[in-house]
Parts: structure tokens; sequence; C-alpha cells
């Protein structure tokens, strides 16, 4: 181990900086944050031994009303955890009225995490940041363009951890000023002390042919799971009924599941017309959280099922108990990922956990990060997205599945989480990177 001035060893700081999954959690990105928070508790002590032990903390755009599904409570389980950890909680003041989803919010962030970590490194040897997605994407640049670090401190390394770019969640074209932010966000990447996270081979290929970067400034940051984590074990089956009871879902025909939010490029238009055609065979259940109470889409899906003739029970509020039930009982055949693009989906790697014993198999188009985890008939089902039926027929073939196939397809999807997706394994590689300085040529 390395140590620092006076022979000491030397001290380590994780920022850890996300929009979502502290005071609120609707979506991919909060649940990897609710990974991380799950290790500090269930797995610390392992996880240190292999990386040594440092210090975390979690920047977040300031708490209040303005953030979306604000939940205090989870606010102050969060707190919590990461108190007893030795770090805190570091509030990001931002401008509340303006529409978060732009660049000049974003610019506001980046530069007041890129401020904490020059804050942290006079107090520690060496500050690791994760800089979580497109609001936190400029983070690198706004600390090179910054003050310099004054003698003594220590050193930042920064990760820039895109999870989705304008060419992936603009569709069908890329929003031109999110493509700008990226663009330039990711310019310094190479430069000391900036990194890129590699989250996964499509979407790291994407960065490397759309934004130029260069793989020798990538980070391996694999999507992980806490598997010790009480809500990615099967659900009780007495529990799943009655939740699904709750929730008025019928369980007398083949049910397909789907979990997402708003969003066009979740592809859920195409699900409810590729379901059509077997609408007097399965039950559709559509988990479709919607970003406010006015969001037309919520209309629109609900209009389309409607018209579709189907039999379908829809939520339009974030449940994590209800996509656990279904995928816990044998009555659900599958849980589709319609989408148009995306990067990794952590979706089908819950599935896994949750559908071990009984319940559904994942059913996703070619395209994105599905194929990187996701075999056609191994651990799931792959369909042609250029196909107009092809998502249809995929259905069809899962539901005539017979027990013992749809069994042998859940036990392979379930040892392949296990196998590749330990949180512990994949922070260690992490952090062991994150921790260890890039050389800086100008010295």
């Amino acid at each position: 181990m390395t140590t620092a001035r006076g022979g000491r060893p030397p001290s380590r700081a994780l920022l850890y900086c996300t929009f979502n999954g502290a005071a609120n959690c609707t979506n991919g990105i909060g649940r990897q944050t609710q990974t991380l928070l799950g290790t500090l508790t269930r797995r610390w002590e392992k996880l240190t031994a292999i990386t040594g032990p440092f210090t975390p903390y979690l920047a977040i755009p300031e708490p209040g009303p303005a953030t979306w599904a604000y939940d205090p409570h989870l606010l102050a389980a969060t707190c919590r955890t990461v108190e007893s950890s030795g770090g805190r909680i570091l509030p990001l003041a931002y401008d509340t009225t303006a529409a978060f989803w732009t660049p000049p919010v974003w610019r506001q962030l980046s530069q007041q995490a890129a401020e904490t970590a020059r804050t942290l490194a006079g107090r520690y040897d060496h500050v690791a940041v994760i800089a979580v997605d497109t609001p936190f994407a400029g983070t690198g640049r706004a600390f090179l363009e910054g003050a310099l670090l004054p003698p003594g401190a220590g050193t930042v390394e920064i990760l820039l951890t895109l999870y989705g770019t304008a060419y992936v969640h603009s569709h069908p074209a890329p929003d031109p000023g999110r493509l700008a932010w990226e663009q330039r966000s990711l310019t310094v990447a190479g430069q000391p002390g900036v990194r890129v996270a590699d989250i996964g081979e499509a979407f790291t290929r994407h960065l490397i042919t759309e934004y130029a970067v260069d793989p020798a400034h990538l980070v391996p940051y694999r999507c992980s799971l806490d598997l010790t984590a009480p809500d990615l074990q099967p659900m009780p089956a007495a529990d799943a009924l009655q939740i699904t009871a709750t929730f008025g879902v019928p369980l007398d025909r083949p049910i397909v599941l789907a979990v997402g939010r708003t969003d066009p490029t979740k592809g859920f238009d195409q699900l409810i017309t590729a379901v059509a055609p077997l609408r007097d065979i399965v039950h559709l259940v559509a988990v479709i959280v919607a970003f406010s109470d006015a969001d037309p889409l919520t209309r629109t899906y609900r209009q389309q099922i409607a018209d579709a003739g189907l039999r379908a029970t829809y939520v339009d509020r974030f449940t994590r108990d209800l996509p656990r039930a279904l995928a816990s009982l044998p009555h659900t055949v599958a849980v589709v990922c319609p989408s148009r693009g995306e990067s990794l989906a952590n979706l089908p790697f819950e599935v896994g956990l949750w559908a071990r014993h009984q319940g559904p198999i994942v059913v996703a188009p070619a395209l994105g990060g599905f194929p990187e985890t996701i075999t056609d008939l191994d651990n799931g089902l792959l369909y042609n997205p250029a196909d107009p039926g092809g998502l249809t027929a995929a259905l069809q073939h899962v539901i005539a599945m017979d027990d013992t196939a749809r069994s042998a397809i859940r036990q392979r999807a379930y040892h392949r989480v296990v196998r590749e997706r330990d949180v512990v394994t994949a922070y260690a590689e992490t952090l062991t990177r994150a921790f260890t300085p890039t050389p800086d040529p100008t010295r």
C-alpha cells in the first residue's frame, strides 16, 4: 500500500454524485444508488477488506419539494446509512425553478460537485469521484477549469459515469443541447484525473464511436447488485398474492409485465401494439411511472390500451413491491423490456434473482446492451426490433413453453447474475482503479 506523508496509510474518500436514489428512487440510476447504500450496510467489511478503508460521501441536488418523487423518509434513511460509515450527505444548491433536464442546471450541479471534490482534497490524500450520468457529466471539465489545488492537497480522480446519451434517450433524434453538453464534457477524458466509466460493451462502443472516447481512458464500472439485499430475494408466495390482490391484478391468465418510466425511448407503445393480438390470452401489467401528474404519455398509453381492447392493470406510480411480487409468481410468464434504445438495463438482473424458483423470463430486443446480458433462449429471449411482429412472436413462444423449458431459462438467468453482477467484485475493481492517481505528464 502506498503511504501518505509521515508514513501513515493514505486517507481516502469516495464522492458519489447522483440525482436519484437518495431522496427519491424512480429509475435504474436510483437503484444503483440504493445498491451502493446497501453495500455500505451489508457488505462494507468485505468490500474494504479488498479496497482498503475509505470514507463515503453522497452529493445530491438539494432535496426538497422540487425533487420529483421526493421522499423525506428515504432521505433520512440515506443519511443514517452514509453517516454509519463515517461520511455524510452533501446537498448541492441549484436553481430549483429551472427545468432539471437542461444544461444550465447540469452546469450548476457539475461545478458544485467539482468544488466539493476540491474541498475534500484538502482533507484526504486521495478522492475518487463517481459523477453519475448527464447532470454530472461536466464535473471533470469544471474541476480542470477551476482553481489549482493548493500545495499539500490530495489527488482527485473523477470517473464520468454515463448511463445514457442524447443518442440513446432523445428518440428519434438527439437533442442538440444535451448532445453539445455531453460532447464538451467528454473531451476532457484522459486529462490528468479524468476518466470514463466502462459500464458495458455496447454502450462503451457507442462512447468510442460517437464521442471519440479513447479506450485507454476507460475504467471498468460494471452494473452490479447486492446479491444479499432482502428486496432482491423471491417474495414469499402469500405476500406476493396479497400485493397482487391489492393492486387488483387478476391471476386467471398468463401475465405479461412491463416496468419503466414515461419515456418514448422505453417503447411501451410498441409493447401495447405487440400484445394486442394476444388480447384474449394474456393480462398486461404495465407499471409506467409518470414524471408528473400532468405527463401526457400516461393518458396516451391508457387510451392505446383501451383502443386495443386489452385486459390490463396500469400503475402510474413507482412501486417495487408489485414487480417483485409478480416476478415471484408462476402466473407471470414474461417481463418485457420493449426499449427503442438501452445502454444497460437493471431489470433483467433483478428478474433473474426474483424468478429463480418460479415466474417469468425476460423478453427484450436485440439492441443496445441487451445482447451482452441476454443470450437468446439461454437466459431469456431476444427479438428482432426491426420485425413488426417480432415481439408478438416472442411472447407467443414464451406462452407456449412448458414448465421445464421455462425453468431451465430462469435458472441460467439466475446463475449468470450471481456469477457476473456481485457488487463487491464490481466495486472492488472500480475503486482500486479510481483511487490510483493517473500520471500527470506536466510534472
